[in-house]
């Protein structure tokens, strides 16, 4: 395949390009990849998406079947591209380009070359940023004109090409809203429209009195309504989709006149509309809309959320349909019974969670971030051995975090990106992730190609050892996070900024043992004894400097060691010892500790991210296989009573994190893990 792009390269910019076909046959493929994000349209209809999140020295190319798309004779191929040139958690920029080929019974019928039309997509312009996670969102304009179409420019980047390494994902048919609330609103204060939407003035106005309509009838879209109403700037309208989604808006208005309009969406009505700003958070954008119809579709930026909210300026406006197509990893679903309706429903609420954080690769959530990181994926693969029986996936992921090793032998926080940060404890997930994949589905040819990588980790940490315990690590690279209960945050993100004090990790003295012991089986079952034995030496180390977090006066192992002094006593912390000593520290301390651990009153309570340390330990070396179920019950069960349709970041909600707690996360489908470890122990 050969690499276009337009004659002129913007730094964040939507192109298109097209190409003509004749098909004489009946199988018909598309080979495609893009530097961020494709979608492809044959004959006017969207067809495929879905680019890998990759670097160029992995660079991934999708082939889908189009065969239900094209017919006999000329066909047309119309490829929307979307570049990023600035870097974000969720992106590596590269040289704007697509490629693509199209085959017809294997025979080439089209390829992207020179002689490709290219041209803006003028009705993408861009806009204010999302999050720093996800970057700059866009701007649609429905009264932009077209540009004439003109051959393509030919690019050379330096990419090493592989085929993508998972399953496309699948679009869903559209799901359709219900309208939850409307009236009119006044523009108050803000300047990015998420501003504009989370402190405009609301007034409601019953249904009826703005439609003309029952709406206990005529509220899901059967057929087109039209909300009127005079006063303030225009008109508003909340829309539910009823559970949290993830994927692509889509809706179709008439307007009498050119006017614009705001799009935002958000995850709860706590604010009595979504919450479409918080900190430097936007979550909408502006539209232009046209006189006449205005039909949305966009497959280029995946949102997830539950609801929508939708400013129009004007007295009048005809909404034809409003609603969402899903995007979703085509994971097989086992059927399963825990002989409990709430257990089952937990269950299936946490597979929904799954579900929600895996397109491209992991993420943490689909609202807020949409990003990779090291922790939240080893939680996310280990829950999803059970819940889908899927080892591929995960083997895909692990591989990407492989790829983008750096020179300090520790991953960036979030492949593919390359944002200088990096969480050393989330590097050493990483490591226990591959050794739980290969317990749980053995792929030597998999081992064989991470396994350096592995060794570069270890090394890492072994560079950074001291006495048996690792070091804080020092310097504005490095983030000591572990998880975001008191103090085990990591403060600011460098230990050099004077706020974390220099000292020795407990956390990571003990996650770095069981990753040198399980790692030292992987490199004997390889044959490799002498790489094996040096691994059980320094893992020997390792577990002597575990001992030195142990306080005898309190029973319990402190988070770190600042100047001989013992600090921190986490739940957390107690955990990840009992876990990744597997009990070696005696029948006594272990109890001591799981005792703690089911009453933690004096200890620093554990969150949602740590709950698979904490269970295990209870089920593993305290018997308490009824505290756990009834525990899960408690914290989950309680979340569905409060409408909860996925589980969310913290038990606290959307409340936490300074209002901007996420409601679908992927670490907190632990109850299915937890369900699933039970019932295979009977």
């Amino acid at each position: 395949m050969r690499y276009i792009w337009l004659k002129n390269e913007f730094e964040n910019s939507y192109a298109e390009f097209m190409t003509t076909f004749y098909c004489e046959g009946n199988k018909t493929s598309l080979k495609i990849t893009a530097d961020f994000e494709y979608a492809a349209y044959i004959n006017g209809e969207f067809a495929a998406n879905g680019q890998y999140a990759d670097i160029p020295e992995y660079k991934a190319f999708s082939v889908h079947d189009i065969s239900a798309f094209v017919k006999k004779g000329e066909n047309t191929l119309v490829v929307k591209a979307c570049h990023m040139g600035t870097g974000h958690f969720v992106c590596r920029p590269m040289t704007a380009c697509v490629a693509f080929e199209v085959r017809n019974d294997g025979k080439i019928v089209a390829a992207s070359d020179e002689n490709t039309l290219a041209r803006r997509e003028v009705h993408y312009s861009e806009g204010d940023s999302l999050t720093p996670q996800i970057g700059t969102w866009y701007n649609y304009s429905f009264t932009a004109k077209e540009e004439p179409w003109e051959k393509c420019r030919v690019v050379t980047p330096d990419f090493n090409e592989v085929e993508k390494p998972i399953k496309n994902t699948f679009i869903s048919k559209e799901r359709l809203c219900s309208v939850t609330a409307q009236g009119v609103f006044s523009l108050f204060r803000g300047q990015t429209s998420a501003e504009k939407l989370q402190y405009a003035w609301l007034s409601s106005i019953h249904f009826n009195e703005m439609t003309g309509e029952d709406k206990t009838l005529h509220n899901g879209f059967s057929h087109p309504l039209t909300f009127s109403a005079k006063g303030g700037d225009g008109i508003y309208v909340v829309f539910d989709l009823g559970r949290e989604c993830a994927g692509y808006p889509l809706f179709s208005l008439d307007c009498d006149s050119d006017t614009e309009a705001y799009l935002g969406w958000g995850e709860h009505l706590t604010d009595l509309r979504p919450r479409t700003r918080r900190g430097d958070r936007n979550f909408a954008f502006r539209i232009e809309l046209k006189k006449g119809r205005n039909d949305f579709s966009d497959y280029l930026r995946r949102i997830g959320c539950r609801y929508f909210i939708l400013f129009v300026c004007a007295e009048k406006v005809k909404i034809n349909s409003f609603g969402l197509r899903e995007e979703l990893y085509p994971f097989s679903k086992p059927e399963k019974d825990f002989g409990d309706r709430l257990l089952n429903m937990i269950y299936e609420t946490g597979r929904r969670t799954l579900e929600l954080c895996a397109h491209e690769h992991y993420e943490d959530c689909p609202w807020r971030e949409q990003a990779l990181y090291g922790m939240d994926s080893r939680n996310q693969m280990l829950f999803g051995y059970g819940a889908f029986g899927e080892y591929e996936y995960a083997r895909a992921n692990l591989r990407l975090f492989a790829k983008c090793i750096e020179y300090d032998g520790l991953m960036p926080i979030c492949p593919p990106s390359q944002s200088g940060l990096t969480i050393p404890s989330f590097s050493v997930y990483w490591v226990i992730a591959v050794n739980e994949n290969a317990a749980a589905d053995y792929d030597e040819e998999f081992i064989i190609d991470v396994i350096p990588a592995i060794e570069k980790v270890i090394e890492t940490f072994k560079l950074n050892t001291e006495d048996g315990m690792i070091k804080l690590f020092e310097g504005e690279r490095y983030w000591n996070f572990h998880e975001w209960s008191e103090g085990l945050t990591g403060g600011r993100f460098d230990c050099g900024s004077g706020e974390v004090p220099l000292g020795y990790d407990g956390i990571l003295t003990a996650l770095v043992y069981k990753a040198a012991k399980n790692t030292a089986l992987l490199e004997e079952k390889l044959g490799r004894t002498e790489k094996a034995e040096k691994l059980k030496v320094y893992a020997s180390e390792l577990f002597d400097g575990m001992k030195k977090f142990y306080d005898e006066k309190s029973g319990f192992f402190a988070s770190y060691l600042y100047g001989g002094e013992k600090i921190g006593r986490h739940e957390f912390t107690q955990a990840v010892f009992v876990n990744c000593s597997e009990g070696a520290f005696g029948e006594k301390i272990n109890a001591d500790i799981c005792a703690a651990l089911k009453n933690p009153k004096d200890l620093v309570k554990i969150t949602l991210a740590g709950l698979p340390l904490k269970y295990e330990a209870l089920i593993k070396y305290g018997g308490e296989k009824d505290w756990v179920i009834n525990n899960v019950a408690e914290i989950f069960g309680g979340m569905l009573l409060r409408g909860a349709t996925s589980f969310w970041e913290t038990e606290k909600g959307e409340e936490d994190f300074d209002g901007a707690g996420s409601l679908c996360h992927g670490w907190s489908a632990v109850a299915c893990y937890v369900l699933d470890l039970l019932k295979n122990k009977k």
